[in-house]
């Protein structure tokens, strides 16, 4: 009688506890993110709208941004200085004859006060100035290098943001999950129908879990601390980025032939290499014209007192006996830039292409994936968690299943929210136009001395 009642305790906490653990499953599956069309659209559009404005924010309020923008701008200020003539020279001097002072009684004696203007000839300061406006647009692409690098940087940080927060989520569901079958496991060791282990299994995945949830907190932190330093903003600031990466949100890949063109159109670098053999082209041109002769034009008036005045006009001309071999240099200099430059742009050109195609393979096959998480893996996996707490809950099998099951599931979940994230990284890596991770500029521009003819 005793043995009967025994039996039927025993039956009634497995129901119990299996009843517990199913509840706990399907409510894994529930909680699992949609992979409708409304939800995936919902979070591309979110995030992609988040990432334009946080980009937009920081483009207005960057300070590294603004000083390039402002270096630009200082160097571009003094390029209308070139064509400029040099300042005149005014002089005064005082001729007497004899010993004692003259000054209109001797007709020697004079008070003399002359003005003097060298002109170069014609020509030489459009020349000039054109180089000078050359460096100017070359500088202006600094900027524009600046500012794509700073949005591909803002990209990636809130991709970092947006992955870290849905694995907080996901770790608190876990946990929660764990903390659901923790108390199954214990009631079933109460019961007699458990082991030890699974009790000490259970408690060593929960602690697993919070060190998880750390982890994910402190990548939170710091793309937080990454965008407050984007957008200038003071620590703590709130920063808005609520948009979701849930499976079968839908990124669009851009077409390939489209992508490269816009890539190529795009890079800075690659007009800093056309500008830099327009700007050689210009310094060659500059520089033979130093053989070229200058004039000086100069005239004074002498001032004899009580004697009637005096005046004198003269007209100077350089000899450029030795301009030869000082432009000779020069326009080997300038002509070896230009077609340095053309070599440059022709390789930069290629690294462009090859660049935006890897980033678009990238993306290709990182929304590959995450189609194949939202209507294979994740469905699959779901369905391997509902089988496996109905073969426990028969006694088919083991309880550490169930356990694998679940775990395959929240990995490739954890996985699936990596490749989301993975998703917005690329992409802010092809719209940067960067020729690799570490561009941090363009080349700087020829010293101001360098094949101008020493103009």
């Amino acid at each position: 009688m005793f043995k009967k009642k025994r039996e039927d305790f025993l039956r009634r906490s497995r129901s119990a506890a299996v009843t517990v653990l199913v509840s706990a499953g399907v409510a894994v599956c529930v909680a699992a993110p949609p992979a409708g069309a409304a939800a995936s659209a919902g979070s591309a559009t979110s995030a992609s709208a988040e990432a334009d404005a946080l980009v937009a924010e920081a483009l207005a309020k960057n300070p590294e941004l603004a000083a390039a923008r402002s270096e630009a701008a200082a160097l571009a200020a003094r390029a209308p200085a070139a064509g400029v003539l040099s300042d005149p020279m005014l002089s005064v001097g005082y001729e007497n004859d004899g010993t004692a002072i003259s000054l209109g009684t001797e007709p020697m004696s004079r008070l003399i006060f002359a003005a003097q203007q060298a002109f170069p000839f014609p020509g030489k300061l459009g020349a000039a100035e054109k180089v000078a406006n050359a460096d100017a647009a070359r500088a202006r692409l600094r900027p524009e290098r600046a500012a794509l690098a700073l949005a591909g940087a803002v990209r990636r940080a809130h991709a970092d943001l947006l992955e870290a927060r849905e694995n907080q989520r996901l770790v608190e569901e876990q946990i929660e999950t764990w903390r659901q079958m923790d108390e199954t496991i214990r009631a079933r060791y109460a019961a007699g129908m458990g082991t030890q282990q699974d009790v000490i299994r259970a408690q060593s995945e929960r602690t697993r879990l919070l060190q998880q949830r750390r982890r994910d907190e402190a990548s939170e932190e710091g793309a937080l601390a990454e965008l407050r330093r984007l957008l200038d903003l003071p620590p703590d600031a709130p920063v808005a980025a609520a948009a979701r990466l849930l499976p079968g949100s839908a990124f669009d890949v851009p077409r390939r032939d489209e992508a490269v063109a816009k890539a190529l159109d795009a890079t800075p670098e690659i007009r800093d290499a056309a500008a830099l053999g327009e700007r050689s082209r210009f310094a060659a041109d500059l520089a033979r014209r130093g053989t070229q002769p200058d004039f000086v034009v100069s005239a004074a008036y002498m001032n004899r007192g009580s004697l009637p005045l005096m005046w004198a006009a003269g007209v100077g001309v350089t000899v450029p006996i030795f301009a030869g071999a000082r432009t000779r240099p020069l326009v080997a200099e300038a002509q070896g830039l230009s077609d340095s430059a053309a070599s440059t742009e022709a390789a930069i050109k290629s690294i462009a292409r090859a660049r935006a195609e890897e980033r678009l393979i990238r993306m290709r096959q990182l929304a590959d994936e995450a189609r194949l998480d939202a209507e294979g893996v994740l469905v699959q996996d779901r369905l391997s968690v509902d089988a496996a707490l109905a073969s426990y809950r028969s006694g088919a099998v083991p309880f550490v299943t169930v356990l694998e099951a679940l775990g395959t599931f929240y990995q490739d979940r954890r996985a699936a929210v990596g490749r989301l994230s993975g998703f917005l990284r690329a992409d802010a890596d092809l719209r940067e136009y960067a020729l690799d991770r570490n561009t941090a500029g363009l080349a700087g521009a020829p010293s101001a001395a360098s094949a101008t003819g020493g103009m």
